[in-house]
């Protein structure tokens, strides 16, 4: 394994104390090697989930969501018979539609269509329609979306306001030009110094004009790997290589000037954004496989003992469904269980018999 995959970039301070900028390098350092290590780390343990759902979680889903299925029909049973009054018909009325509407919806129980729509006013078919339709309508309100840069105010709104109003808006766009063009001043020198350190690794391990075959070979490996990094915008690799190539050494590092430094320090910065970013997109990926909250997303462990869990939950749910299912065929269980039952947002309705 080479020193990029193992190796913190450090510079010393054996002679004498690092300065500010030094400091912020070291940490800098640390914490995108960290970040390397946990996206890594995290990234794994998104791929056992996803490798071990088919097995050990999808084949539990579905068989839980059929007993969710047999005990609607069960209710439709129940309805039917001559145990239970009105005000328990309501109940189970209740029960059948808002179960069998979501193991329709989400879950393809779509058997159960006849069932939903002997109890519900709204045929099944046009009640998803309508959903498609207000989710499909929510994507598109402009209050979801990002709106145009580009999209200017007319005009004539702009000269309707007072002189003092558009002499600041004029100001106010003359700073946002000044701090877009400081930008990218600084984006070019950030971009000039990792290009610096990609030249230097290029004149030197460019395979093209090498004639011995077995060297050539070594420098065009050595090659993809410099151009990787370079790609990537990634500072603290192509230092690495260096050191690793032997093109500079730690003490190299140390004498750094403090511009080159400044440099360094703005893209390991902006690297480090943008692994943060990563780090959260995993994290979020996680949670909505097994449904950890996001940010205690920290590790493969922690994940994984999540994704066990969430199987063993399931196993004991199952168990338990049977065994209600099994105790609602016996019409006095299924009124013991409907009687407390209360309808949200409906008055009590009197089901004495």
């Amino acid at each position: 394994m080479t020193m990029t995959d193992t190796a913190i970039l450090h510079i010393p301070g054996q002679d004498k104390p690092l300065n500010k900028k030094q400091k912020e390098f070291n940490t800098l350092s640390e914490t995108i090697e960290a970040l390397d290590r946990q996206i890594a780390d995290l990234q794994q343990a998104y791929d056992e989930m996803l490798r071990r759902m088919p097995s050990d979680l999808d084949p539990l889903i579905r068989e839980y969501q059929g007993y969710r299925a047999d005990i609607v029909n069960l209710w439709d049973r129940a309805y039917d018979a001559e145990h239970f009054r009105k005000a328990y018909q309501t109940k189970l009325a209740y029960l059948i539609t808002e179960n069998a509407y979501d193991l329709i919806k989400n879950h393809e129980r779509n058997e159960l269509k006849p069932v939903f729509n002997k109890y519900s006013p709204t045929n099944i078919d046009v009640l998803l329609e309508e959903e498609r339709l207000r989710e499909t309508s929510r994507i598109q309100d402009p209050a979801f979306l990002l709106e145009s840069e580009n999209v200017t105010e007319p005009e004539v709104l702009f000269h309707e306001l007072s002189a003092e109003e558009q002499q600041r808006i004029k100001a106010e766009r003359r700073e946002q030009r000044m701090d877009q063009r400081t930008r990218e001043a600084q984006q070019a020198k950030t971009t000039k110094s990792v290009r610096s350190v990609y030249m230097e690794l290029v004149k030197t391990f460019h395979p093209d004009r090498e004639t011995n075959e077995a060297e050539k070979l070594r420098k065009t490996e050595t090659m993809q790997r410099i151009t990787k990094a370079y790609q990537a915008n990634n500072l603290l690799d192509l230092l690495k290589l260096q050191m690793e190539l032997e093109q500079i050494d730690r003490a190299g590092l140390e004498n750094l000037n403090k511009n080159q430094l400044s440099y360094y320090n703005k893209i390991l910065r902006q690297q480090v954004d943008e692994l943060d970013q990563q780090k959260v997109s995993i994290q979020q990926k996680i949670s909505a496989v097994c449904g950890l909250p996001w940010q205690h997303a920290q590790s493969q462990v922690t994940v994984i003992a999540k994704f066990n869990t969430n199987i063993n939950e399931l196993k004991a749910e199952i168990k338990n469904i049977k065994k209600v299912s099994k105790h609602w065929l016996v019409p006095s269980q299924l009124k013991t269980y409907l009687k407390p039952f209360q309808i949200p947002n409906q008055p009590e309705e009197d089901d004495d018999e």
